[in-house]
Parts: structure tokens; sequence; C-alpha cells
């Protein structure tokens, strides 16, 4: 998997000019047909079709799924949606109330928040080590003594001081793409690392 824009003409551009690199040797790859179409629920619960492209690495010989940024792997809603739900877990919601406010189901909501809360730690540190490589000395953190409101401040941190040093960009996309789409994921391997 290789998460992309959300422009696919425009990643179909750079898939068939050779301008994407394998994420596991840095190879160029190429196109590989499709994966399976995608349901993906925006706000509003709006369900939208997608049609995923694959690649195959012209080195290794592997293939990957080609998927927007503004989606997670192995998730079904957007990552704003997401993003909505665990920021207002942080401002006290609790998961009935985030269901409702979502239009969705309160063990999907259930199953975000655990997944986050399992990770938050980690998510805490990759964010706040991106958000030093971003902003080199940034420094105001402070910790809140709850390593799930820690964890979503780091990925606002990061958003912030990319906005200031890149331009505008969803939070929660950015999110996905520093994650390689696994923010929530559900086994334990490395994120993407900024080094």
């Amino acid at each position: 998997m290789l998460i992309v824009g959300t422009d696919s003409a425009v990643v179909e551009s750079s898939l068939l000019a050779g301008r994407l690199a394998c994420p596991s040797c840095a190879g160029e790859l190429r196109p590989w047909g499709y994966a399976r179409n995608r349901d993906v629920r925006g706000e509003g619960a709006v369900v939208t079709v997608r049609r995923l492209r694959r690649s195959i690495c012209a080195l290794g010989r592997k293939t990957h799924v080609l998927v927007p940024e503004d989606t997670l792997s192995r998730r079904r809603d957007t990552a704003e949606v997401i993003g909505f739900c665990l920021l207002s877990k942080t401002g006290g919601a609790g998961r009935r109330s985030i269901a409702i406010a979502l239009g969705r189901h309160e063990s999907t909501v259930a199953g975000w928040l655990r997944r986050f809360r399992a990770n938050a730690v980690r998510i805490r540190e990759h964010f706040w080590h991106w958000a030093e490589v971003i902003a080199s000395g940034y420094g105001s953190f402070s910790p809140s003594g709850s390593a799930f409101s820690d964890a979503v401040e780091a990925i606002g941190v990061v958003g912030q001081v990319a906005v200031r040093r890149f331009g505008p960009r969803p939070p929660w996309s950015l999110a996905s793409v520093l994650t390689g789409g696994a923010l929530l994921a559900t086994r334990a391997h490395p994120y993407p690392s900024p080094m």
C-alpha cells in the first residue's frame, strides 16, 4: 500500500510517468490494474465508491494499492470523520454522542477509540518527532496526563507546523500520510520514519 494524493488524474499521470516510488525498495512503480472497489463514507455518512489503482515495482515486482491520503488503511470512513471522532473524545464527548453526531454505529466509534487508545503513546511519539523535523526546535508540547489527548495534540501540532512551512492541508489527511495510512492499524508495525 502507498498513500497518494486525492486527485486520481494526477496520481495516474505520476504513475504512468514513473514518478511514484515503491515504499519497500524505492524502485519505480508501474500500472498494474485495479484493486476491488472500495466504499468510503464521508461526512453525513455520504458513501462514495472508489476504484483504487494497483501498481507493481519494476525492481522488486511487489504490488501496491495506491490509497488516497484522505483515507486510512482498512477503514471505511474518511480520515476527517475519524479525526472528528478523536477530537470529540478529547473534548469530553462519549462514544454514544459521537456516534449520533457522525451517523455511525456506536460499535464503530468504540473500535476507533479503542484502537487509537491502544497506540496513543506510539502515535504521540511519532508525531512529536515529525513536529521536531518539520519545525526544528519546536518545543511547546506539554503533556496533559492522558496519552490519548497527548496523541491527538501531537497530531494537531504537526498540522500547525506543516501549514506554516508548506501551506494549507487537511490535518487528518496529513496524519494518514505520516503514518502510511496506519493511524488506526490493528497490528503493531513501525510508522514511516521522517528520516
